[in-house]
Formats: structure tokens, C-alpha cells, sequence
């Protein structure tokens, strides 16, 4: 491997380009210094144009940036193939060459290659029906070599695969990423990847707010939530007016166990399982929150569950109960709920089925919790948590292909950074930027890679409250160690919510069993 100090160049493809490549100086090498990501119109940018805003503002030619721009470090692995695949990689899939972003993302890719000496290739994971993923990987991990050299997969996947991922934790600072995006891939003190996603992009619950309006609700729970009225006895007061003016069979709320546990915890300050693999269900903190949903249902503020059944043998448990989207109230179509949780990719659909909609964030036990003011009096016991997010991972040399057994294993991490920042100039501008903030020792209040912009939301009010929730953002591992059957997260909720057990007796049995598992395994 040969490596060379040169100046970076300015590559004229398009506008975007030009806007990306300030942004792909994430470290090319370990002594390398290049220019911060280029942040103009950051703000004002939307999702479907980040990739150009860095672009929009910047004044100098070609010529004056050759002159200017920081030496960078570069590496020549000698064209040695990379095999990518998954997540953010899914673009080069040539099953998507009928798609334009599939020619974007390879001419990105080009650069990435250009600048390491490498070939990518994209590879898909075989046998992998989107159940049996940790399977598919293992087998062929297990037959000598992983199905790619830079992959992307979810949070269950780093814990379970940690035998066989590279460790980084000695040298993952060299990517100059801030502590939530490497949090995302650190378990138990090591850290085996980092994620792109934009961290505090939360589930939320929603609501139409034509609907409320048409039957007399003068106050939305998002006005709830702004003015710091929002605790539990707030929450059952205004949902009781609620249920007051509904039609028979809609109710005020209907959230799905499995995503209630995910985030409302955490509005109390506290997660199911926490990156150093410490179990909180029986947190009284966390056994408020159950019971609080419980107290719902018993008030017949909540959906109620039906054809509720136990597996005597194995434990399992199941109900029926209405939730999600296609439930949700509308004016002239009262569902089964006006309010339900919803996930980013959920809210672009909502305003051509709901019409003008709103958000509320999880509601506080002030116990735990204390608000002086409006919502951003909140005391920093108040928590939105992150529960599922997708990190880019790297296999240990031994297996990997032979074009990347010899390429360090925080470089190929570099690589995959690289192609990242040239996808988002947003994304890597606010990494870095969480970075550089952390470094100093100062305070970076993390809004998202976009604050103040509109999306899919109806009205200022809800952007701003969504983009302050990413300031008070936790990873939560509760989903990954509940996927791979160590901590029966989602189990003890329903037996908790569906079932009426009694939360703190149902956490401690729970937390005992997890411990023992994670003991068993291996797990810390």
C-alpha cells in the first residue's frame, strides 16, 4: 500500500457534487487535515435537495479552491476490490440502475475510489429473507469469509455479530464523528461501527388536527406539549375532553406496546437496556411508564385489546388491538383512534389521508420529570430515545476478501465515510460539528441534520418541537437485545399493559432473566 500527500482536488461534475465534495474531507488518512463540511443554507435546505445546499452558497472557482484547500491524505490500495452492501450502499445495487439516483451515488462512488485506489463492488446478502438476517451473515462468516467487506445493518446485528466485527475502538475518533453516532455502534465499552442516521429523527405520536378541530377541541396536544402541559395528569385531563366529544368506538389514543416501551421510558429518563448493557425494567422510572399506559386503558381513554392469548409453555403472548396509521381519525372518518405512533417515513403520507396534522411528544411522569415553563424548561431527566437506527460495520480482516484483508480496518471505515458525507453535505456537517464541540469540552445542542425545515409537517410549530427533540436524544438498545431474545423487552410490556401484571414485580423477573442471558452469552 502506497500513501501520498496531495491537495484535493476540485472535481467539476454538478452542482451537488460541488456542494458534496467539501464535505468528503472526513480523513482520508490519520494525520490528514481537510476543510470542515460545508454548512451554507444548511438549515433552509430540504431532505430531497441536502446533497446541493452546501453548492447554493459557495463563491470561490475551481482554481482558488486547488489553492486553498487544506492538504489532504491519501491512500493507493492498488485497485483492490471493496465489497459493499446494505443501507446507504443499496443505491449502487444493480438491481436499481433504473433508478437516477443509481448513476448519482456511483458517480459519489467514483470519487471515494479515485481517491483510495480501489474498486467497489456491491454484493447482496444471500439467503437473507428479512427474518433470518443474523443467519445469513453467520453462514457465510462461518465458511470463511463475510458476504461483504463494508456492510450496513441494524442495531440487533452489531451485538450479535460482535465476535466478528472489527473492533475500533482505539481509533474511531479518527473519523471525527460526534459521541451519539458512535454510540450507535459501542456496546459493553467497545465500539464496532457508527451510524449516518440522523439521531433524534424519533418516533412521535400524531394526529389530525382538521379532525380535532371539527369537533370542538380548541387545544391540540402539541399546545399541550409547547405550554408544558403534557405530564401524566395533564395527559389523562385532556384526553378525557377528548373522549368526551368522540363518536362510540374511537378513543383518544391507541399505541402499540412494543412502541410505547420503545419511547416513553425515556420521557421519564430512563431505557430498557443502555449501551453498557445494563437493564432498566425494573427502574421505577420505567415501571411509571407502563402502568401509566395501563391506567389508559383502564380509564377506556386507550383502544382496549382483544382476543388477548398466552402460550403456557413458552411464555409468549399476544392480543389484537388497533394502532398505526390507517386507524387514525379523520374529518367525515372517525377511526378507531385520533392519536398513534408514527416514524419519520410515516409522516410523508399523513396530510393526503388526515389532512393538517400534528405531533405530541411522549408524555412525563413529574415524579421524575419536572417542567418550570414551556417544553423547553424540561429538566434533563426528560429523554427521546433512539430505538432502532442502521450502523456501517466492518468485518474482521480474516474475513474478509482478499482486496480488503489488507486495508486497515478503520480506513475501510473511512471509505465508507467518505461516500456517506458526499451523500448528506447536512449529515456530515452536523457530525463533525458535534464533534468539534465535544473536543472543546463546550455544549453542541444537536437539532438535526436540517432544523427548520417544513418537511411533511403541517404547521412552524411542529418543526420546532421536532427539531428539539433531537437534543435530547438516548440510544436505546432495548430493540436489539429484545431481537436477539436476551432481554424480553416488548414481552414484559404486554404482560404489563395487556396483560394488568403488576409492572415493578414483571421488570425485576425480566431484568433477572436478561442478566442471566447476557451472562450466559457472553454479553457482558
Amino acid at each position: 500500500m502506497r500513501k501520498s500527500m496531495k491537495k484535493l482536488c476540485a472535481v467539476a461534475l454538478t452542482a451537488a457534487m460541488a456542494g458534496s465534495l467539501v464535505a468528503c474531507g472526513g480523513g482520508g488518512g490519520t494525520t490528514s487535515t481537510t476543510a470542515a463540511p460545508a454548512e451554507t443554507q444548511a438549515a433552509q435546505t430540504t431532505a430531497a435537495a441536502e446533497t446541493t445546499a452546501a453548492a447554493a452558497g459557495e463563491e470561490t472557482t475551481a482554481a482558488a479552491a486547488e489553492e486553498t484547500a487544506a492538504p489532504e491524505e491519501t491512500y493507493d490500495f492498488g485497485g483492490a476490490t471493496v465489497r459493499v452492501s446494505g443501507g446507504i450502499f443499496g443505491d449502487l445495487n444493480e438491481e436499481n440502475s433504473a433508478n437516477a439516483s443509481y448513476v448519482t451515488k456511483w458517480d459519489m462512488a467514483h470519487q471515494v475510489e479515485e481517491k483510495y485506489n480501489i474498486k467497489f463492488e456491491y454484493t447482496k446478502l444471500e439467503g437473507d429473507d428479512g427474518y433470518t438476517t443474523m443467519d445469513a451473515i453467520l453462514a457465510g462468516i462461518t465458511n470463511g469469509e463475510a458476504y461483504a467487506d463494508i456492510f450496513c445493518q441494524g442495531d440487533d446485528i452489531v451485538v450479535g455479530l460482535r465476535d466478528y466485527l472489527a473492533d475500533i475502538t482505539d481509533t474511531v475518533d479518527e473519523l471525527q464523528i460526534g459521541s451519539i453516532y458512535k454510540e450507535a455502534g459501542t456496546w459493553a465499552g467497545h465500539t464496532y461501527g457508527w451510524t449516518y442516521d440522523n439521531m433524534g429523527s424519533v418516533y412521535v405520536m400524531a394526529y389530525s388536527r382538521d379532525y380535532l378541530d371539527s369537533i370542538g377541541m380548541d387545544t391540540t396536544p402539541t399546545d399541550m406539549f409547547e405550554q408544558g402541559k403534557w405530564s401524566y395528569d395533564d395527559c389523562i385531563e385532556y384526553l378525557t375532553e377528548l373522549k368526551s366529544k368522540l363518536p362510540d368506538g374511537t378513543y383518544p389514543i391507541s399505541v402499540h406496546p412494543n412502541h410505547w416501551v420503545a419511547m416513553a421510558p425515556a420521557a421519564n429518563g430512563v431505557v430498557s437496556v443502555d449501551s453498557d448493557g445494563n437493564i432498566h425494567l425494573a427502574d421505577e422510572p420505567y415501571a411509571s411508564s407502563l402502568e401509566f399506559y395501563k391506567q389508559l386503558l383502564q380509564l377506556g381513554l386507550a383502544a382496549p385489546f382483544t382476543g388477548l392469548e398466552i402460550d403456557a409453555e413458552s411464555g409468549a403472548i399476544g392480543a389484537d388491538m388497533p394502532y398505526g396509521t390507517n386507524g387514525l381519525s379523520a374529518v367525515g372518518n372517525p377511526g378507531t383512534h385520533v392519536m398513534t405512533m408514527v416514524e419519520a417515513w410515516q409522516m410523508e403520507g399523513l396530510q393526503s389521508s388526515i389532512g393538517d396534522w400534528g405531533i405530541v411528544p411522549w408524555p412525563w411522569d413529574p415524579n421524575y420529570v419536572t417542567c418550570s415553563g414551556d417544553y423547553t424548561t424540561l429538566s434533563d431527566t426528560y429523554k427521546t430515545a433512539q430505538a432502532i437506527w442502521t450502523d456501517v460495520l466492518v468485518p474482521k480482516a480474516e474475513y474478509r476478501a482478499a482486496g480488503a484483508k489488507d486495508i486497515p480496518d478503520i480506513v475501510l471505515h473511512k471509505i465508507a465515510q467518505d461516500f456517506v458525507d458526499l451523500t448528506s453535505a447536512d449529515g456530515a456537517a452536523a457530525r463533525l460539528k458535534m464533534y468539534e464541540a465535544e473536543k472543546n469540552g463546550e455544549t453542541y445542542v444537536n437539532m438535526g441534520y436540517t432544523p427548520g425545515t417544513a418537511g411533511a409537517f403541517s404547521t412552524e410549530q411542529d418543526v420546532a418541537i421536532y427539531d428539539w427533540l433531537h437534543s435530547r436524544v438516548v440510544c436505546d438498545w432495548g430493540h436489539s437485545m429484545n431481537s436477539n431474545s436476551i432481554v424480553r423487552v416488548n414481552r414484559n410490556a404486554m404482560y404489563v399493559i395487556g396483560n394488568g401484571d403488576d409492572a415493578r414485580s414483571s421488570g425485576e423477573s425480566y431484568k433477572a432473566a436478561g442478566d442471566q442471558a447476557m451472562k450466559d452469552q457472553g454479553f457482558k
